[in-house]
């Protein structure tokens, strides 16, 4: 068993309330700007392992892989975070730039996980995720062998600022085209589905009537012999 057999995701929310994209934002600053290093908490579970791999999960957007250099004990978290209740008592993971950021469509080809619930360490992917497994293994592999060279992703920031608003509000029309797109498909199948089913009465009401009419041929026999043996 390797280190790419692991991997540890936290989803960020597009929700520039919610606490993951605030905390996100924050390490952005303090890496950026302070000159920290990246730093996460760990699941509920407190599985990640030093060496194993971080994933930073943009649902419908990217994903964003980074290597876990340290575990460190739940006294290490940052004071901000002990608004996240029921948190305290998570390891925090210290992390090394970005290494790689993979496209949705690429995470979607994968067949990588979709979970949008929490931190949470992935099963063994070799067995429940080959693809994943082998993607990940050959692309960091290819990363650690040329470890003296500084690997950064042009990462887009999620926060709102005047630099990157365009690109959010790009971002956002885009999801919300392809919401109109599946909408549509949808309203299409459902008037397929009517149309089938209008199909299926009509045929019914058919066989109905030929029936009737079968019912009266025969009505119209029986008294016509009725008359003749009364003759």
């Amino acid at each position: 068993m390797d280190n790419y057999c692991y991997l540890t995701i936290t989803p960020i929310s597009r929700d520039t309330k919610s606490a993951g994209n605030i905390d996100y934002n924050e390490q952005l600053s303090r890496v950026l700007n302070d000159g920290f290093k990246w730093c996460w908490d760990d699941s509920r579970y407190n599985k990640a392992k030093v060496g194993e791999y971080f994933a930073f999960y943009f649902h419908g957007m990217r994903v964003v892989i980074h290597k876990i250099l340290d575990v460190k004990p739940p006294s290490a978290r940052l004071p901000s975070w002990s608004k996240n209740v029921g948190q305290g008592d998570r390891n925090v993971v210290e992390l090394s730039d970005p290494l790689i950021e993979i496209s949705w469509v690429e995470w979607q080809m994968l067949q990588a996980p979709e979970s949008k619930m929490g931190t949470y360490t992935t099963c063994d992917l070799s067995i429940e995720r080959p693809r994943l497994y082998e993607y990940l293994k050959n692309v960091l592999e290819s990363k650690n062998s040329n470890a003296n060279t500084q690997n950064k992703t042009n990462i887009q920031l999620i926060f709102e600022t005047d630099e990157n608003k365009d690109i959010l509000v790009a971002i956002e029309e885009e999801e919300q085209q392809l919401i109109n797109r599946l909408e549509k498909i949808q309203k299409i199948k459902k008037i397929h589905k009517r149309l089938e089913n209008l199909q299926k009465i009509k045929k019914i009401h058919k066989l109905q009537e030929q029936k009737v009419a079968l019912l009266e041929k025969v009505k119209s026999i029986d008294e016509s012999i009725q008359v003749l043996n009364n003759a």
